[in-house]
């Protein structure tokens, strides 16, 4: 059954339901808890007392879900006395989780504060990430379609509203503060997501999606617990009281409850942000989802306490966002009604060319700048944009150090060769990079033989890139060795034009 669980696909839109549903009893929940409003709390409770025990819930629901899913085996692991440990395999994914561990503290924190509405608070964490989207995807090179732009404007247009609502809130210094913490975690997030995820080779993706989860997990029970240690002014002592007396407590049970319901909308929530489409597609649906979530949750808390929780000015702003949630939708009509052209939800590319060396830095993504501007010429000739045509050209490293950029005596190498350089992180090659490819050119004959030592199907596939040596290594050598090196590339991937073997 587990194995049948594991194999089910979910869609981007099955993703926003779950964290729809999963989003509503946490927000409920938590504002119930802060304000008192739980069976045996005698009054409000501060969300820095009650925030260790929540992200105890977090971290053991997350052991639970990864070892249920299986989705272990997706990190790296590091053999320590005969035992596999799972372990981070770069830098970003550290710097990522970090800023995720930020964003799981924060977001019950925001929830907690007497004055803010669940809703203002989801607002203004969800406005400030909304603002985010089309400026990461415009710095990584990522198209933003006209769907996902009207999405944009219509939630921040909701964002207003509300923010403009007269005596609707009342923000204090350290809530503001709260804010500003969980913006500067996406701001770290999202950029690094974008570096080394949000791909269409699965094995990638759920490598990031484990190992941020691993650093996440350990940060968000370590970080307040050197805070409580510390033990310096009100908030530290909160922390330290929540540590040491609020888990013996009988109201523990709804937090570790809170704590619980988080890490399952975090589940949903990363995969809705890890689809391969734009960022300003993605990070919509996400806000939409949670915003709505808010709404649903501060309606049902007024029902059962009998005490208004949300206005007539968030009510409205809500029917902006369904709004927002029907543009989003645009590509999905498409597909299934066949309204023109398929935008984000078109076919998979008509072929896929592969280049590999073992770095990443260097020759392949080169290489891959050189092809992707040789067929960019050929079909501008005939008034046909890259994409459109459905050609994709990628590189990967048989051994690289993950989320490394491009080299700068390459970058310079392509400038003096009049080529584009391309915002460029190096990744691991991995099998389904591999078996999808249409064609793999590799730099040395000791390339070739490793790619089908990994996957022997690919030996018609897979070729070297210079039929009659290796293209040398220019590491280290300058850039003029790196010159010389684009310019052998440029002659190969000509040729194996000629050949046919790279198609327009």
């Amino acid at each position: 059954m587990l194995t049948s669980l594991r194999k089910i696909p979910i869609t981007i839109w099955g993703l926003a339901f779950g964290y729809f549903a999963f989003y509503v009893p946490y927000g409920a929940l938590t504002k119930a808890l802060s304000r008192g409003l739980v069976p045996g709390v005698e009054g409000p409770i501060s969300g820095f007392e009650m925030l260790p025990t929540v992200v105890i819930g977090t971290f053991f629901a997350l052991v639970i879900i990864l070892s249920i899913m299986g989705w272990w085996k997706y990190a790296s692991h590091h053999k320590v006395l005969g035992v596999n440990i799972p372990f981070v395999s770069n830098r970003w994914t550290l710097f990522s989780g970090l800023g995720t561990a930020f964003i799981i503290m924060t977001t019950t924190l925001a929830y907690s504060f007497t004055g803010i509405s669940i809703v203002f608070a989801a607002l203004l964490m969800r406005g400030g990430v909304l603002l985010l989207a089309p400026v990461v995807d415009l710095v990584f090179g990522r198209k933003v379609h006209w769907y996902s732009w009207i999405a944009l404007g219509l939630s921040l247009l909701a964002l207003l509203l509300i923010f403009a609502e007269k005596g609707g809130y009342q923000l204090t210094i350290v809530a503001g503060l709260n804010i500003a913490f969980y913006l500067s975690g996406y701001i770290f997030r999202l950029q690094y997501m974008t570096h080394i995820a949000k791909s269409k080779d699965r094995e990638t993706n759920y490598r990031f999606f484990v190992e941020e989860m691993l650093v996440a997990m350990a940060a968000i029970v370590l970080i307040p617990a050197i805070l409580a240690l510390i033990g310096y002014g009100n908030i530290m002592q909160d922390l330290q009281t929540g540590f040491v007396t609020f888990l013996a407590t009988p109201i523990a049970l709804p937090a570790l409850g809170i704590g619980a319901l988080y890490a399952c909308l975090y589940i949903f929530g990363t995969r809705i942000y890890l689809n391969k489409r734009e960022n300003t597609f993605c990070i919509p649906i996400n806000r939409c989802a949670s915003l709505l979530a808010g709404v649903v949750a501060s309606l049902l808390l007024g029902l059962i306490i009998g005490e208004s929780f949300v206005s007539s000015a968030q009510l409205f702003s809500a029917s902006i966002l369904v709004l927002a949630i029907c543009f989003l939708s645009f590509p999905v009509f498409q597909q299934y009604f066949g309204w023109g052209k398929m935008g984000s939800l078109a076919a998979a590319p008509k072929a896929v060319y592969l280049f590999v060396c073992p770095g990443n830095t260097g020759r392949s993504p080169m290489a891959q700048a050189i092809c992707e501007s040789q067929l960019t010429a050929q079909l501008h000739q005939r008034g046909i944009n890259i994409d459109k045509a459905g050609i994709q050209v990628v590189s990967a490293g048989i051994s690289p150090k993950e989320g490394t950029p491009l080299s700068q005596d390459a970058h310079d190498a392509l400038v003096e060769l009049g080529v584009k350089p391309p915002i460029h992180f190096s990744q691991q090659l991995t099998t389904q990079q591999i078996r999808t490819a249409n064609k793999i050119f590799c730099m040395s004959e000791a390339h070739r033989t490793e790619i089908i030592r990994r996957y022997p199907p690919a030996i018609l596939k897979t070729f070297c890139l210079d039929p009659a040596s290796d293209v040398p290594n220019p590491h280290g050598k300058g850039v003029a060795a790196y010159v010389a090196c684009g310019k052998r590339m440029q002659e190969l991937v000509s040729k194996a034009m000629e050949a046919k073997l790279i198609q327009v």
